[in-house]
């Protein structure tokens, strides 16, 4: 059953679309990419598909996609940001197999079902997650397919414990819960396809971790996110006056000297086919 919230608007995306929020996406999605990769290979998406990318954003995913089924195929991404689509399009200006527009992915009507809808990072902003992922579905043809990527910050930790990883995370958590996002949507997804009535899916769990001195791409991803949040945070008095500051400063140095496993959020992917 949807919750009473399934009419509410959607809240303010808490990571805005800055420059820098822009920046931030490009550098994560290199990172997260094979993960991503695996999950519409193990879905199913081939040439020929034709495919719904919800959320799109700058279009990391679409471009990924568009790879996969070529020019017999097509791929949509729809956004509600109309900064991220302009930036979309300009990335995807040679291809003409793809096609952005700017709008609620749960209003747009569509001429013809899609094969396959897709999401990463999109579920966790929604006030009623089934809901989206039922209305989504219903853009998909029977025996099409339904994935989605999305997070869980429920595992992150530092072993040793590294004091200034854990304040990181903790004030990433802070600061999306406050823009009214879910912390465990990953974890979620099996209930959340139920909900909208979907076939159970497959899932798989990753998780992005460092090393120690070797955690090079894991601190610029969490230091690229407490900078996006930075607004936030310091709106809402998660963090002291120049704390965010000493944190950026200190963290290289202590994850390196503790020697530490650090982990922040899981990464999981959730697909199914449609009956």
């Amino acid at each position: 059953m949807a919750s009473d919230d399934r009419d509410a608007t959607p809240p303010e995306y808490v990571l805005g679309h800055s420059d820098e929020e822009l920046r931030r996406l490009a550098f994560q999605a290199a990172l997260i990419e094979p993960i991503t990769r695996r999950l519409l290979a193990e879905a199913g998406v081939v040439a020929g598909m034709r495919v719904l990318d919800v959320g799109t954003g700058r279009g990391d995913v679409a471009l990924r996609v568009a790879e996969l089924v070529g020019e017999s195929g097509a791929v949509v991404g729809v956004d509600r940001a109309p900064a991220a689509i302009a930036i979309a399009q300009q990335r995807a200006a040679d291809l003409p197999n793809v096609s952005f527009c700017a709008g609620d992915p749960a209003e747009i009507a569509f001429a013809s079902p899609f094969d396959a809808a897709v999401g990463r990072y999109v579920l966790q902003f929604q006030p009623d997650p089934a809901e989206l992922l039922r209305l989504v579905a219903s853009h998909v043809r029977p025996g099409g397919i339904v994935a989605f990527h999305e997070l869980d910050w429920s595992g992150h930790r530092s072993v040793p414990p590294v004091p200034s990883w854990d304040r990181c995370c903790q004030l990433v958590i802070d600061a999306i819960a406050a823009g009214g996002a879910n912390l465990d949507t990953g974890s979620r997804l099996p209930s959340f396809f139920a909900a909208a009535g979907l076939p159970a899916p497959s899932l798989r769990m990753t998780t992005i971790v460092g090393a120690g001195a070797n955690s090079h791409d894991v601190l610029e991803r969490m230091a690229n996110l407490v900078r996006s949040l930075r607004p936030r945070i310091e709106q809402d008095g998660l963090a002291d006056p120049g704390e965010i500051d000493a944190l950026m400063h200190r963290l290289p140095d202590e994850v390196a000297a503790h020697a530490s496993f650090i982990a922040a959020a899981s990464e999981v992917t959730a697909w199914s086919r449609l009956t």
